[in-house]
């Protein structure tokens, strides 16, 4: 009898320690099983954090890159735009002295070479009225590209603002050049020696050789300024 008490004592004993450990162990399990949920749960907040992020640089990503397309064509089209106000500039100085202004002093010369005095009168002043209308148009188209070159400055280095005071100051030599020349044409200096011109001539080609060379390097500076964006 005591030795079948002794081996019950002994296996509940040995139960005991058994339902003890498993007990740990089943707490063990249970700790480390809410571990794992807790970096899992930690792993989903990182991950949900950083594709937040990720998504938040590609949204400021596209929209510099739009914002950058966007600056890019619209310096671009003032700078086209500029350029071909100047174009027209020279095409309208093209026109007046190679056009225009010939068949005016053609008509003028022969209006005037007639012996009646009040005929010579109309010729000049009908010549005056021809080359003031010249003048005017020569003007404008000056001022319209002195216009735009205040515009384009919105949106230029220093380095591209020297260059385009040198041009506005280089066309406007240019301009009164070419009018000092309209003028000389119309007086009886010229009339008698065609070859006082000549200094005049002179100005107006270096002046025409400067403006391209700056025109140019103004083309280079804007290329650089738009490659930049």
């Amino acid at each position: 009898m005591e030795y079948i008490i002794g081996l019950l004592s002994f296996l509940g004993g040995m139960a005991a320690g058994y339902f003890v450990s498993y007990g740990k162990e089943k707490g063990k399990n249970r700790a480390l099983k809410e571990d794992i949920e807790n970096l899992e749960e930690q792993k989903q907040q990182v991950q949900v954090k950083y594709t937040k992020e990720i998504e938040e640089l590609k949204k400021n990503n596209i929209l510099n890159i739009e914002l950058r397309k966007h600056k890019y064509q619209e310096k671009k089209d003032q700078f086209a735009k500029f350029f071909n106000l100047l174009d027209e500039f020279h095409a309208k100085s093209n026109e007046i002295f190679m056009e225009r202004f010939g068949p005016i002093y053609s008509r003028f010369m022969q209006n005037y070479l007639v012996a009646h005095e009040p005929s010579q009168n109309e010729a000049i002043a009908e010549f005056n009225q021809n080359i003031m209308t010249l003048f005017n148009e020569l003007n404008q188209e000056h001022l319209k590209l002195s216009t735009e070159t205040n515009s384009i400055r919105l949106i230029t280095s220093s380095v591209l603002d020297k260059l385009l005071d040198r041009l506005n100051a280089k066309v406007g030599e240019a301009t009164n050049t070419a009018q000092e020349m309209l003028k000389m044409m119309a007086s009886p200096e010229f009339w008698a020696d065609q070859s006082i011109l000549l200094p005049l001539q002179k100005d107006a080609q270096e002046q025409g050789r400067e403006i391209v060379t700056i025109r140019d390097n103004i083309r280079k500076q804007m290329k650089i300024e738009l490659d930049q964006i």
